[in-house]
């Protein structure tokens, strides 16, 4: 298998951070996603750039109205309630810029080598107390569902957080789903479990490298395959090291098409939602860094279903 780069999105609007974010606080974001999805758009079809766009269920629809026969019989029961969205779903008015963007699949869709994925109906949490898998079942049944009647076969599956757990993974099989992106497999996620120094290290690794490459070769679990998270590209923190990150990033990418493995760069369209010139600016250097390594060393560019089409009809 040749070097091979992937990209995918957290399409989620503000379903994906209603329990901490207001619009107040958080809605330049979200409503910045919204101009920021055409333009990534525009930058995947100038470098051939193929993407999965793992999208909420609940940003297909335009209205709580037109979700009303999608949601699901039993909902979710976390025992932190403020997690759930259908506290105020029936609220909201139709059209709701910060909830809802069914035209934007459309656009996705038109676009050569972009793919529709789920990120749950409701931006489900598969780690947070009172779930059960039979609601996280239901929750991927109204996904399918509502991406099916939009016109989209939904097979490649980003859990919130990258929460995925055994049993979760079985249902997705159980479903017909043939992908998901796992959570980074490095010694930060595996051995810190104090989560404000998980944080730390997690961001001094975006600038340094203290995990390594991140490179991998996908894994077939009994028909669905694992296509690990690499890195998230990190909105803009700290200015003055912004260069170091972009190297850190091309550098994890030479080694993918020097070793003939994968690397996966994701993020959501909020990250650039503000400052959005800026970071089309360090996309473009990281897209334009691509070409040189597709035309030097062969590496090219898939989204994660036709990754997973590859590894299982090989």
């Amino acid at each position: 298998m040749a070097g091979t780069l992937l990209l995918s999105l957290d399409f989620e609007l503000l379903w994906g951070s209603h329990d901490h974010c207001t619009a107040e606080s958080y809605g330049d974001h979200i409503l910045g996603a919204r101009i920021a999805v055409p333009k990534l758009l525009e930058l995947f079809r100038k470098h051939g750039l193929h993407a999965t766009w793992a999208t909420v269920g609940l940003l297909f629809a335009g209205s709580p109205k037109e979700l009303r026969p999608y949601i699901p019989t039993e909902l979710p029961t976390y025992k932190n309630e403020a997690l759930s969205p259908y506290r105020f779903l029936s609220s909201l008015p139709e059209g709701d810029p910060l909830f809802f963007a069914p035209e934007l699949p459309l656009m996705i869709a038109e676009v050569p080598g972009q793919e529709l994925g789920s990120h749950t109906f409701c931006h489900y949490y598969c780690r947070e107390a009172g779930q059960t898998t039979e609601q996280f079942r239901l929750d991927m049944e109204a996904s399918k569902a509502i991406g099916a009647d939009k016109g989209f076969l939904l097979r490649s599956v980003v859990l919130p957080r990258n929460q995925s757990e055994p049993a979760y993974i079985q249902v997705l099989r159980e479903l017909g789903f043939t992908s998901y992106r796992d959570e980074e497999n490095d010694w930060i996620h595996e051995k810190v479990k104090f989560r404000p120094l998980m944080r730390a290290l997690r961001l001094a690794d975006v600038y340094l490298p203290l995990t390594g490459h991140a490179c991998f070769t996908p894994k077939n679990e009994e028909g669905i395959i694992n296509i690990v998270g690499s890195r998230m590209y990190k909105p803009r923190f700290i200015g003055f090291l912004e260069p170091l990150k972009i190297r850190r990033i091309k550098k994890q990418m030479l080694y993918a098409a020097k070793h003939n493995l994968c690397f996966h760069l994701w993020w959501h369209p909020h990250n650039v939602g503000v400052n959005t010139d800026y970071h089309l600016r360090q996309l473009e250097d990281i897209f334009s860094y691509y070409e040189t390594l597709r035309d030097k060393y062969g590496m090219r560019s898939l989204n994660m279903g036709e990754l997973a089409q590859e590894v299982l009809h090989p």
